[in-house]
């Protein structure tokens, strides 16, 4: 897979913008159920509440609009299509939207965190699981924000 981010570009946007890259997913199912996410000083990146859809693929997608604004916007634009006359959707990212009127780019992280992988993976990175404290009702996951591996550039 040809990443949008050259590998070098991957390394100096993580120096700039993310020195330590460790991310930590917090989640509940106390009453609605939410999940948060934090960067590694503890800074809340995003969060979502609910029931029935997938609360980490939305705060996944919403992390991406949030990090990488301009390459969802340039990946949107190119692999975005369909004949509604406002916005379009991807076939091969699903979940990815494009509004050719307004010219924004979005993504539903709702239909699921794989296929948030998939369009984090396109932009040149990925994340890497660490491990987790859980006691039941709520718990901590650990993940670290990497570039992609020669692996996955080959196979995904």
């Amino acid at each position: 897979m040809k990443t949008l981010l050259t590998i070098k570009q991957q390394k100096e946007w993580l120096s700039a913008n993310w020195k330590n890259g460790t991310i930590r997913h917090y989640w509940s199912c106390n009453g609605y159920g939410n999940s948060k996410l934090f960067d590694q000083c503890d800074n809340l990146i995003t969060k979502e509440s609910g029931c029935g859809y997938d609360r980490f693929g939305s705060v996944i997608g919403n992390m991406i609009e949030i990090l990488f604004p301009e390459q969802l916007h340039k990946l949107a634009k190119s692999k975005c299509t369909g004949k509604r006359r406002t916005y379009k959707q991807a076939k091969d990212f699903y979940g990815l939207f494009y509004n050719s009127v307004d010219r924004n780019a979005w993504v539903d992280g709702a239909c699921g965190d794989n296929c948030m992988r998939k369009i984090l993976n396109k932009i040149g990175f990925t994340l890497e699981y660490v491990g987790q404290a859980n006691n039941g009702r709520t718990g901590n996951q650990f993940y670290k924000l990497i570039p992609i591996t020669k692996h996955d550039r080959k196979y995904l």
